[in-house]
């Protein structure tokens, strides 16, 4: 038709799904639909935007993380690290290290465990030598399916590995990783190129646990979203 965009008001709370599927049934190109608040997100622009959508990114994430991001911004996940997180920090380093060959290993079932934050178990699944705790699972089926069905859609030529760490070694350890797009969240300055430093002082309790939980709720927005997911490229929005 003859229009660039179609701006959804109030897509968020009704879900871009259903606008989506609603959309379709009156023949509107869904390509072109754009929720509100994506334009409110610091760095937007609609051709930065545009070429995310095309670029297929798959995020490669610690936690959960990357699939938040890749759902604020509507994109489908094009990867397996969602709704779970890897025991430890040096899982995640092993994972990355050779991740084609972690991702054709089978899921072995290890326990089920409750979280403090959970009332429900959930499953403890290893990959090799890597554990990977599936908090948001309540079906240990379901987590297996959703594992298999996630890691077939990454896309090899076009990834960002993102993590957060308050360790030296573990910094450098994830600089060193042959990866053109990676981002580490640290609370100290680094001189590394993936260190994305973010001052603990910018959060309510004043800790850098409270920072990875504000980038969990995608706010405040220290860097450009943006230019991360594209290009791995540091930006940033505030002073510190």
């Amino acid at each position: 038709g003859g229009y660039d965009i179609i701006l959804v008001a109030g897509a968020k709370n009704i879900g871009m799904a259903e606008v989506t599927k609603f959309a379709k049934s009156i023949n509107l190109d869904t390509e072109k639909l754009l929720g509100d608040w994506i334009v409110c997100i610091p760095g937007f622009t609609l051709e930065k935007y545009r070429q995310l959508q095309h670029s297929k990114l798959s995020i490669l994430s610690k936690d959960c993380l990357g699939g938040l991001f890749s759902h604020l911004l509507g994109l489908k996940i094009l990867s397996p690290f969602f709704n779970l997180t890897t025991a430890k920090e040096e899982d995640f380093l092993r994972f990355l290290k050779h991740p084609r060959l972690y991702v054709e290993d089978e899921l072995e079932f290890k326990e089920s465990r409750i979280s403090g934050a959970e009332s429900y178990p959930y499953p403890v699944y290893t990959i090799g030598n890597v554990t990977l705790n599936m908090i948001h699972y309540k079906n240990f089926d379901e987590a297996v399916a959703k594992w298999h069905e996630r890691k077939r859609r990454i896309n090899w030529y076009n990834i960002l590995v993102l993590m957060d760490t308050n360790r030296q070694e573990m910094m450098e350890q994830f600089d060193e990783l042959p990866y053109g797009k990676k981002a580490c969240f640290v609370p100290f300055k680094s001189n590394l190129y993936s260190a994305f430093y973010i001052d603990s002082k910018f959060t309510k309790d004043g800790t850098f646990s409270g920072v990875i939980a504000q980038l969990s709720n995608v706010i405040p927005y220290y860097y450009d979203l943006f230019d991360i997911l594209l290009y791995g490229k540091k930006t940033p929005l505030v002073s510190m």
